[in-house]
């Protein structure tokens, strides 16, 4: 499998940070590369008063499994014959089931009821052919990928980064409606879906926070800015404070609802 490089961080809004007392960061992201990329993030409903608890448990029981799961997953994202959708559906229930459950697990030991530790969840899950995604509820799931371009006349041919994002943009049954990983949660509710490795150069996942400046509304254009930190990250360059100095820039913070933002890198080395 190529080589992977992994990055994440969270941090507080400006609008957390600034409200009396001050809110902690609801968002959440991890990502690992040690048996193969594995990205997750959650961004806990702003409504629920422990969905920072939530989101942290949830990120971290996510990875666990992914670890635990390694014989599946390989099963699964690593063979040339690619499994039968019901196979990879059937996977896909499984983490949403493993996420409500972990979630109900933490909400009896903390003595709370599970909506208020409520939380969407991002998920990504590389191997040598697939990539298997889940997204339940708001945030962005993009992917860079190496596409070809026509030289100029007697040049070598090359390729460039293209980026695009994975699932739809619809929030809920309603406008400014999410849906969350809590006891509610239907698998119909669920996004998941499968995409070759073939020319993958990088995955992302961020909180709406964070794609606020980075994805258009629409999903149908992401900021280059991303391929730049996917670049940095791959050559090795890029540090959680890069990100964290850049996010509470006046630029990246002019314009928006100060939310929490989080992002979740992976980036494969292109030698």
């Amino acid at each position: 499998m190529p080589t992977w490089s992994a990055l994440a961080v969270a941090t507080a809004g400006l609008a957390h940070l600034e409200s009396l007392p001050p809110l902690p960061c609801q968002d959440a992201a991890g990502a690992t590369v040690a048996s193969r990329p594995v990205l997750a993030l959650a961004d806990g409903a702003g409504s629920s008063p422990a969905s920072d608890m939530g989101a942290r448990t949830l990120v971290a029981a996510m990875l666990r499994l992914a670890d635990s799961l390694e014989p599946q997953l390989s099963w699964l994202l690593d063979g040339a014959v690619e499994p039968a959708p019901e196979a990879m559906g059937q996977f896909a229930e499984l983490l949403v089931r493993h996420a409500k459950g972990t979630l109900q697990d933490r909400a009896a030991e903390v003595h709370r009821p599970v909506r208020d530790l409520r939380c969407t969840l991002l998920l990504a899950l590389g191997g040598r052919e697939r990539l298997l995604w889940l997204k339940v509820g708001d945030g962005e799931i993009v992917l860079e990928q190496a596409v070809p371009v026509e030289p100029p006349e007697g040049d070598e041919p090359a390729l460039m980064p293209e980026l695009a994002t994975l699932g739809e943009r619809g929030k809920g049954e309603f406008a400014n409606q999410t849906q969350f990983v809590d006891e509610r949660l239907t698998f119909e509710q669920v996004q998941y879906g499968s995409e070759p490795m073939t020319a993958l150069t990088g995955i992302a996942l961020m909180s709406d926070g964070a794609a606020e400046k980075l994805v258009a509304h629409d999903g149908r254009r992401v900021a280059g800015q991303l391929s730049h930190w996917l670049d940095d990250l791959r050559q090795g360059r890029l540090r959680q404070r890069d990100l964290v100095r850049r996010f509470y820039s006046e630029s990246f913070c002019r314009g928006t609802s100060g939310d929490d933002r989080s992002i979740a890198l992976a980036a494969r080395d292109l030698l």
